[in-house]
This record gives C-alpha cells, structure tokens and sequence, in this order.
C-alpha cells in the first residue's frame, strides 16, 4: 500500500489519482479524510502520529505542506511538524518519497527553499528520496501554473514581476508517472531527483504562451521585483491580505544555481517542455 500526504492538494492529488488509475493500492494521508474520495485516514503536520495511520503501509509519497504559516512557523510546521511522520515510516521499515522543490538547495533565499532542503536532509538520512520538481503544469492546474492560466485571460495588459528569472517546467501526469515508478520498483536511488523539463523558460514566456492559445495577446508590463517584494512584506506586517507571498517571489527571482542542478540525478522518464496540448485537454 503507498500512503500519499497532502493528496487534497494540487500536486499530491495529481499523484494519487495517477497512481490509482495504475491499480495500484492507496491511501490518502490528509487533515480532513471525509472530504477526500477513496480510502483516506487523518494527518496532520505537527501532530502526533495516531497508531493505525501507517497499518499495512509499505511507502509514503510526503506531498503535504502548509502555506499559510509565516515566519519561523513555515519550518517548524512544514519540517519539524513532518518529524513523527518520517520517524514512524523509518520504524515499520517503509519507505520514504518526498515531493520537494527545485527551490530547494543549501543556499536558498526563501524560508520555502530551506525548509524544504531541512526535510530532505531529515528524508534521506531515514534512508528516504527526494524528488524535486519545477513550476507543475497541466490540465485544470492549481498552483502558481493555475493563477498564471486564469490571470493572462483577463486582458491584454497584464503586470509582471521580472519575467526574466529562470524556471523549470513539470507535467504533472509525467511526475505521477515518477513516483508510481519510484514506489512500484522500489528503486535504490539515493541522490535527489530533478524532476523537470532540462531545457529552462521563464515566467515571461510562459504567459505569452498562455495568451497565445486563448486567441490573443497580451502586453506585459514589468514590474521590478524588488518593490514588489517591499511591498508584500509592508502588506503582511500589517496583516493585509496579498496575491502571493513574499517568500514565493524570493523563490521566484533567486533560483538555484546551474551547477546545483546539473549535480541532481536524472530518472529514465522524459520530462516534456509546457506545451498547448498539455495543459489545454
């Protein structure tokens, strides 16, 4: 049995559903069990770890995360709070697959970046894997990918925040398609996988591509991204509500270097570059 965390969300329910269209036999790990469909059993981040919630489970895919602590509270809940669930997988014997970041790296600006890299640390020194994907794509997508499809379809003239930096594309039915392999053969890979198309794009090429297939074009107005960043942080000091957060621009406009990413392993699977036919059906 493969155990999913955060199979309510966008990315951890891409991969349930990819893995149970498989045959293969699942559980959903979430906080909120009767609203999820198939067998599920309640986790939640920072709680302990109740006796039955791992019964019969061989491998747990980590996808959960909460967005919306701040501060301090993004490690000690996303990372910390992931503790019991790693240490309980570690004591049965199973195995760990966690769904990390490409903003994931040593030197990361984002608390999202280094709270990620903290937990892969903690995964793989309990034997686990960690697989790092980029921006994920695809049909009905959540996610940053999601809000770029409903806000370049409003109009022709459209802020951006840079537009420039570099970024890293992830189908997301070839990333279930990964983890149904990495859970299905049992695979003794120990290195972080990069887990994306290898050829990079950016935030600016990708909402000229979105317009493009609903029929029209939009005129991009850049904004710089460190008064944007200025901004957010004024607005959650003050407890105002904002579009995105602070942290995920840093992850946006302080990518990982090349050289880190040319060090992450390569699976077998082919990543596809963010193309119509995609993330249009």
């Amino acid at each position: 049995m493969i155990a999913v965390t955060g199979a309510n969300g966008y990315v951890g329910g891409r991969i349930i559903a990819h893995l149970r269209a498989g045959g293969m036999e699942t559980v959903a790990l979430v906080r909120r069990p009767d609203e999820c469909s198939g067998p599920s059993r309640r986790f939640v981040l920072g709680e302990p770890l109740a006796a039955d919630t791992l019964e019969g489970v061989d491998t747990v895919i980590h996808a959960a995360w909460d967005a919306s602590v701040r501060g301090d509270e993004v490690a000690a809940v996303n990372t910390e709070g992931s503790l019991p669930l790693l240490d309980g997988v570690a004591d049965r014997g199973g195995r760990l697959l966690l769904v990390s970041t490409l903003s994931a790296f040593p030197a990361a600006r984002s608390r999202y970046g280094r709270a990620k890299y903290a937990l892969e640390q903690a995964v793989q020194r309990r034997g686990g894997l960690a697989v790092r994907p980029g921006l994920v794509f695809g049909a009905a997508a959540g996610g940053l990918f999601g809000s770029l499809v409903n806000t370049s379809s409003r109009g022709s003239v459209m802020p951006i925040v840079g537009g420039s930096e570099r970024l890293f594309v992830t189908h997301d039915e070839h990333l279930g398609k990964l983890f149904a392999e990495l859970a299905g053969a049992g695979s003794a890979r120990q290195r972080t996988i990069f887990a994306a198309h290898e050829r990079p794009t950016t935030l600016r090429s990708i909402v000229e591509l979105i317009a493009a297939a609903r029929g029209g074009r939009v005129r991009l107005v850049p904004i710089p991204p460190r008064a944007v960043l200025a901004a957010l942080r004024l607005a959650e000091t003050a407890g105002l509500p904002v579009p995105y957060r602070s942290d995920s621009l840093l992850s946006l406009i302080n990518p990982a270097p090349l050289d880190e990413l040319a060090a992450l392993d390569r699976p077998p699977l082919t990543f596809p570059p963010l193309s119509r036919d995609l993330w249009e059906r």
